[in-house]
């Protein structure tokens, strides 16, 4: 889900097949027919209010939200997931653990890119012009070089 052409483009790069760029009920009507009736897992990725309250509409009922990372606002009425047998997970990322030699493998053998995310490039003198970038949706991610090498 995103009005973003970058990460519209990005996300299709990386395999997605639909883009809904629609927000709010609109959205949550999109997905519906698009997954005939609600998506059996969801990941909400460290959105506002809106995106966790549409993660929860979107998926069936007994369907998984996951949360990646912490939300803008982290406060969420859990009844909605109750009254829909809803489960919510989340937590810290397992990259120290099993996940990391699966993903490290995955990204030495070429399999998966995700230094795609990185459009724009900032030393450290400009920290705050690489967040202005991702705030301002102008870099899907803003890549801090320490040094040249």
């Amino acid at each position: 889900m995103s009005r973003h052409e970058d990460r519209q483009k990005l996300a299709r790069e990386f395999g997605a097949t639909d883009i809904v760029a629609e927000r709010g009920d609109d959205a949550v009507k999109r997905v519906m027919e698009l997954t005939d009736g609600g998506a059996d897992a969801v990941l909400e990725c460290v959105g506002n209010e809106q995106s966790v309250d549409t993660a929860v509409k979107v998926g069936r009922p007994g369907a998984v939200v996951g949360r990646v990372g912490i939300p803008q606002d982290p406060k969420m009425n859990t009844n909605n997931l109750f009254w829909r047998n809803t489960g919510l997970r989340g937590g810290i990322a397992a990259v120290t653990t099993h996940d990391r030699a699966t993903l490290l493998d995955a990204v030495l053998s070429g399999e998966i890119n995700p230094g795609k995310v990185f459009t724009k490039s900032f030393d450290l003198d400009h920290i705050q012009d690489a967040y202005e970038a991702m705030d301002q949706r102008t870099a899907i991610k803003s890549l801090l070089k320490v040094s040249e090498i």
